[in-house]
């Protein structure tokens, strides 16, 4: 008994294999069934039903690699109708030329059965009402009251087949849907954590800047309420110098606490490109190009954090609605303004609808009072974050 998660590879394996075999053993019936006058027909017709199907299996792994795999139902696809059509064509001629009976009939039906899993192509009305009429058709060749047999054996089987191949389609949906969700939550878990780290350096620099910055305040100005009374009250002069280096120890500490504090400052602009490089390679479906201006340094922490959120947001609906992989991440100075720019290389089928993602990105950006734009260029998905010099 086969385990509950075989690889994909044996499964395809399997499955050729088991093709093969149905082809290879209605081939066989067949041309021992044929007389040898028609024996040449019966070869072409088995032949174009075989290569009817590798064409359309080799359309249907094209369909979901150029489509990432996302599988499309197509009912106006012409080259799929006209394959099935000629190899279903070629499995009924077949019965005639071969001139086969009910018996060998029911094997030799392996051969319009085989293509039965290619009409996953279209809808399920589509596809039903194809394999009834094909089922019919072929047990009505049959001569003799026994005819319905080979017809209802067609029916069932293709139906089998046929139900097979959607769930075959169903299942490389979730897993590319299970996928998606993976990328997603490690981008979304690189946001929280460089979230975090902001949120830490932040609370760092206010507890410097208040609660040390108060104590070094309170220092100096006891140190100069000494120095006064000293003064005043004419003091030794070996008691004025402990208390100007003291001062003097003081001025250095609160210059020392600014720079500390500057520097906690600045740190978002240079982490910020690195944690946006992380947040990038969590995307593994995607191939992410990145342009940075030199110029563009995003320095204010809730800009970072709006920004990381446009691009992890951009990203995932790429993987969730777009048939490509191609997606550039750039920023540019102009104009005394700083653009994020983030686009789609694959032009874009999907009409651009503002969902809960589009106006959380929008709203955040315009609290920042920044712009936020989303438009189409040669069907190619662009987004658009403009920041003021001042607010960067």
């Amino acid at each position: 008994m086969l385990p509950h998660r075989t690889p994909s590879y044996v499964r395809l394996g399997l499955l050729s294999a088991l093709g093969l075999l149905a082809w290879g053993t209605a081939a066989y019936v067949a041309l021992a069934a044929t007389p040898s006058d028609n024996l040449w027909l019966s070869g072409v017709c088995i032949a174009i039903s075989g290569v009817s199907f590798l064409l359309l299996a080799a359309l249907g792994i094209r369909e979901l690699l150029i489509n990432n795999m996302i599988w499309h139902v197509d009912n106006g696809d012409w080259r799929f109708w006209l394959l099935l059509l000629i190899g279903y064509a070629s499995g009924i001629a077949l019965v005639d030329i071969a001139q086969l009976s009910v018996a060998q009939g029911l094997v030799v039906a392996l051969l319009v059965v085989n293509m039965a899993s290619m009409a996953v192509r279209f809808t399920a009305l589509y596809a039903v009402t194809l394999n009834l009429v094909v089922g019919i058709v072929f047990g009505l060749q049959f001569d003799g009251d026994d005819w319905w047999l080979v017809m209802l054996s067609c029916l069932i089987q293709q139906m089998v087949l046929w139900s097979f191949g959607q769930s075959i389609v169903a299942e490389v949906v979730e897993v590319r849907r299970l996928r998606i969700m993976r990328n997603e939550l490690r981008m979304a878990q690189a946001q929280i954590s460089e979230s975090g780290r902001m949120l830490e350096r932040r609370n760092m620099r206010h507890n410097l800047h208040d609660k040390m910055g108060h104590e070094l305040a309170t220092l100096h100005m006891n140190l100069q309420i000494i120095e006064q009374h000293i003064r005043r009250h004419s003091a030794p002069e070996v008691m004025a110098a402990p208390l100007n280096e003291a001062r003097g120890a003081s001025r250095r500490m609160f210059a020392e606490l600014d720079n500390i504090v500057t520097g906690l400052k600045q740190i978002p602009a240079a982490h910020f490109y690195d944690a946006l490089t992380d947040l990038i390679d969590q995307a593994t479906t995607l191939n992410v190009t990145t342009h940075w201006d030199d110029k563009v340094s995003i320095a204010d922490p809730q800009w970072c954090e709006t920004l990381l959120s446009a691009a992890r947001e951009f990203l995932t609906n790429v993987m969730k609605h777009s048939t490509g992989t191609d997606v550039e991440l750039s920023a540019r100075y102009r104009n005394g303004v700083y653009e994020i720019i983030m686009q789609e290389r694959t032009a874009a089928e999907n009409e651009i609808t503002l969902g809960n993602g589009l106006l959380g990105v929008a709203e955040r950006v315009e609290a920042l009072e920044g712009t936020f734009e989303v438009n189409k260029q040669e069907g190619r998905v662009t987004w658009i974050i403009k920041i003021p010099e001042s607010d960067k």
